[in-house]
């Protein structure tokens, strides 16, 4: 997705305006994204197909007038593409959609396959420096419920993940039960209603309208570009709900789904040298990478040891050695005053192998956030309760 093309028959013979070349580049791309490059093949659907072979000179009478309907037509049809789980679990709009297509952050796999009357689509992949989500769709399983009529949670018993052939990353996975983060930290449904906790059923929404289910997979690695451009294979195996697979071993539906496609991604953020002392904690924020979909900060931050006391499951009381943590990183507050203090989502944070002084903290965003609008980080101050603007250190990236 990022590589960019020149249409020379156009540049060169048809003088147009820039957006119009702009919008023409962008619908090519996406044809090109649906093709396999000349001379190669590529297997989707398990059927093998050859991109055709385009006379650029043929298009000539018809380029000009056509460059922007088709790119129209080529945009609404990437969107219908798009993950309706993942759209909704990041909150992702429509613009921030295109502007994610158009750096290159977004690949759709498209691939089906089905096993004893369940079809599961591998969706689509949204890629940067240390994060990649994947979507999958499951269709054909009808979703046991429970005996207070609930819907069960679902699962698969295995799923087997390779990136370029290795497994050297940190692994988030669950179907999607309709919650998001709210304003204020709190569980809500995606269309923004709150959850009614003395209501009978169940509070999860794993069922969408048209019946299927979406599976969501985060994956990630905390070496800068480490899934940019790599091949991704997922294999799913047997299909159940966690009372049965995880506790009794049982599943309702047997199979394997495999599918494998290009991550793709983008690398596209924004970074800052900064020396920013959090209050007397001792720890210096030095360096902060933002992107749409994670965040990645580094702390001067000398190491320090502690003992905390505890008991083992005899009741003797035992001494463990526990760092001490730099003040965590909660979210951002942007331009406009909109503050996101729940922002981090899933992530690792701790020390440099071989720097006993650097403390790095890097997180998936729960939503997709535009870079361009962030005016601070916010860090916390204390871990629990309530919080408040005056329990935050905010630095400052405008």
């Amino acid at each position: 997705m990022n590589e960019r093309d020149t249409l020379g028959v156009l540049q060169s013979d048809i003088v147009i305006p820039e957006i119009v070349q702009e919008k023409a580049n962008m619908a090519f791309q996406k044809i090109r994204e649906t093709n396999a490059m000349d001379g190669k093949e590529q297997i989707s659907n398990q059927t093998k197909r050859r991109k055709p072979h385009m006379r650029k000179r043929g298009i000539l009478i018809f380029a000009a007038a056509m460059v922007l309907a088709l790119a129209g037509v080529t945009v609404f049809a990437a969107y219908q593409n798009w993950s309706r789980g993942l759209s909704d679990d990041l909150q992702i709009s429509d613009e921030q959609k295109e502007k994610l297509q158009e750096e290159g952050a977004v690949a759709f796999a498209m691939q089906s396959q089905t096993q004893n009357g369940v079809t599961v689509t591998a969706q689509q992949s949204i890629t940067d420096n240390y994060f990649a989500h994947l979507s999958f769709r499951v269709e054909g399983y009808d979703l046991p419920k429970d005996a207070q009529n609930n819907y069960a949670e679902p699962c698969f018993e295995k799923i087997n993940i390779t990136v370029n052939g290795g497994s050297d990353y940190n692994m988030f996975g669950s179907f999607y039960d309709g919650l998001v983060t709210g304003p204020e930290g709190r569980a809500v449904y995606a269309d923004g209603s709150p959850i009614d906790y003395d209501a009978p059923g169940s509070l999860a929404r794993f069922v969408q309208e048209d019946g299927s289910l979406e599976y969501l997979i985060t994956l990630q690695n905390a070496e800068a570009g480490y899934f940019l451009n790599k091949e991704v294979c997922v294999e799913f195996e047997n299909l159940g709900t966690v009372s049965k697979t995880v506790y009794q071993r049982e599943h309702e539906v047997s199979g394997k789904w495999s599918f494998r496609w290009n991550l793709q991604g983008t690398d596209s953020r924004k970074e800052y040298r900064l020396n920013e002392p959090l209050g007397d904690t001792g720890a210096t924020v030095v360096r902060a990478e933002i992107s749409p979909i994670s965040m990645n900060v580094e702390y001067h931050f000398p190491y320090q040891e502690y003992t905390e006391t505890g008991f083992d499951q005899d009741g003797n009381p035992i001494e463990t050695t526990q760092f001490v943590e730099a003040p965590p990183l909660a979210g951002v507050k942007l331009k406009d005053g909109t503050v996101y203090q729940y922002l981090c989502d899933g992530g690792t944070e701790g020390y440099r192998e071989d720097d006993k002084n650097t403390y790095v903290a890097t997180y998936a965003n729960d939503r997709i956030i535009d870079t361009d609008e962030v005016a601070y980080l916010i860090f916390r101050k204390k871990i629990d309760g309530l919080y408040s603007e005056s329990d935050f250190y905010l630095v400052s990236v405008k």
